[in-house]
C-alpha cells in the first residue's frame, strides 16, 4: 500500500508539473505567434504627409515579415493628439501601436490643457523609424550668410525681423525658440498651417525667414531664391552636406532634430514589442528603405536598443518642456 499510495502521490505530482509545465509552452508558443491577426498603426496626421508617408513605408515590409496585414489608420486632430490619445485608451494587445515623433509627442503635456495622454506613463517605447533635420533659411536677397552674420543682422534690427513654421509647437518653432535663447536675439514667430504655406509666405516676402525641412526648403535653396544659414542637427544634413551645422557656427550644445518612433499603449506583451523591434531593426537594413527615407527627407536612425529609445523619449519630455516654457508658449 505504501508503495502504492507513494507511487500514486508522485503520479500526481509528476502529471500536475507535466500539465503546468505543457500550460507555459502553450503560453508562450502563443506569444511568440503573435501577430494572429492584423496589426494597425495610427499615424496621426492626414494622409499624404511626411508621417504617413513614413508609416507606409514601413507597413509594407512589415507585413511580409510578420506574416500579417500591417495597416496604416490615419486620425488626424489637435497636432496629433487625438491620434495618440486614441492609442492611448486602445487595448493593449500588440494590435494598435501609434508612430509618434518629438517634439510634438513628446511636448503634448506643456502646449496642451488636455492632451488626453501621458507620452510616459501611457506609452511603451518600441523603436526608433527615422530622425530629421531642419534648415534655418532666409531670403535670398537678405545680407547674412552665416550664423554669427544672422545673429548681428538680428541685434541690429531687434524687433523687427519675423520668421515662418508650420504652426505653434512643431519641432520648427521650438528649434528656432531654442536658438534665440541661446543667441539672446529678438525675432518674432509667425505660424502658418503648414509647410506649403509658410514656404509661399517666405518667398513673397511676407516672413523674410523661416525653419524648414530640406524636403521643403530644398528646391528654392536649388534654385537661389532662399539661401541656407546654418542647419540645426550637429551632423551635417545627408541631402545638402556643404549646409554647416548652427553648431559648426559657435554653438557646439545646440542640437535639434526630430525624431519618428513606433509606440504602444503601457500594458501591450513584451513579446509583442521585442518582436516588432526586431523586425523594424530588418527593415531598416534594406538598402531600398534606407534610399526611399533619405529621398523623402528622413535619415535612418542609429543603432538604438528599445531603453535607449524610452530614454530618449523621457529626455525630450523634459527638455522640450522647458524650452515650452522659457519660450512664454501657453497652453491651449
Amino acid at each position: 500500500m505504501r508503495d502504492s499510495v507513494g507511487w500514486t502521490r508522485s503520479g500526481v505530482v509528476v502529471s500536475l508539473a507535466a500539465a503546468w509545465f505543457s500550460c507555459a509552452v502553450a503560453v508562450a508558443s502563443a506569444a511568440e505567434q503573435w501577430p494572429t491577426r492584423p496589426v494597425h498603426i495610427v499615424a496621426p496626421f492626414a494622409p499624404g504627409g511626411a508621417t504617413d508617408i513614413l508609416g507606409r513605408i514601413f507597413a509594407d515590409k512589415l507585413a511580409e515579415r510578420l506574416g500579417q496585414p500591417v495597416i496604416i489608420d490615419n486620425k488626424p486632430g489637435a497636432g496629433g493628439n487625438v491620434g495618440a490619445a486614441f492609442v492611448a485608451k486602445s487595448p493593449a494587445d500588440g494590435y494598435t501601436l501609434f508612430i509618434a515623433s518629438s517634439p510634438g509627442f513628446t511636448n503634448a503635456p506643456a502646449l496642451s490643457k488636455d492632451a488626453g495622454f501621458d507620452p510616459v506613463k501611457d506609452f511603451v517605447p518600441i523603436a526608433q523609424l527615422a530622425t530629421q533635420s531642419f534648415i534655418l533659411c532666409v531670403k535670398s536677397s537678405m545680407a547674412p550668410n552665416t550664423i554669427p552674420e544672422f545673429i548681428a543682422f538680428a541685434k541690429a534690427n531687434d524687433g523687427k525681423l519675423s520668421y515662418g513654421t508650420p504652426g505653434i509647437g512643431t519641432p520648427h518653432h521650438l528649434a528656432m525658440e531654442m536658438f534665440k535663447q541661446m543667441a539672446d536675439i529678438n525675432v518674432a514667430h509667425v505660424p502658418y498651417r503648414g509647410g506649403a504655406p509658410m514656404v509661399q509666405a517666405a518667398l513673397g516676402g511676407e516672413v523674410p525667414i523661416m525653419i524648414a525641412s530640406y524636403v521643403i526648403a530644398g528646391p528654392y535653396l536649388d534654385n537661389g531664391q532662399l539661401k541656407a544659414i546654418g542647419s540645426t542637427s550637429t551632423h551635417r544634413v545627408p541631402q545638402a552636406p556643404k549646409i554647416v551645422p548652427i553648431a559648426e557656427q559657435g554653438y557646439p550644445n545646440f542640437n535639434v532634430e526630430a525624431w519618428f518612433g513606433l509606440v504602444g499603449p503601457t500594458g501591450m506583451p513584451e513579446e509583442a514589442a521585442t518582436r516588432m523591434d526586431r523586425e523594424i531593426r530588418a527593415v531598416l537594413a534594406m538598402a531600398d528603405v534606407r534610399t526611399r527615407l533619405l529621398q523623402i527627407g528622413f535619415e535612418p536612425p542609429g543603432p538604438l536598443s528599445t531603453s535607449d529609445f524610452g530614454e530618449i523619449l523621457k529626455r525630450d519630455v523634459k527638455s522640450w518642456s522647458k524650452v515650452v516654457v522659457d519660450a512664454g508658449i501657453t497652453p491651449e
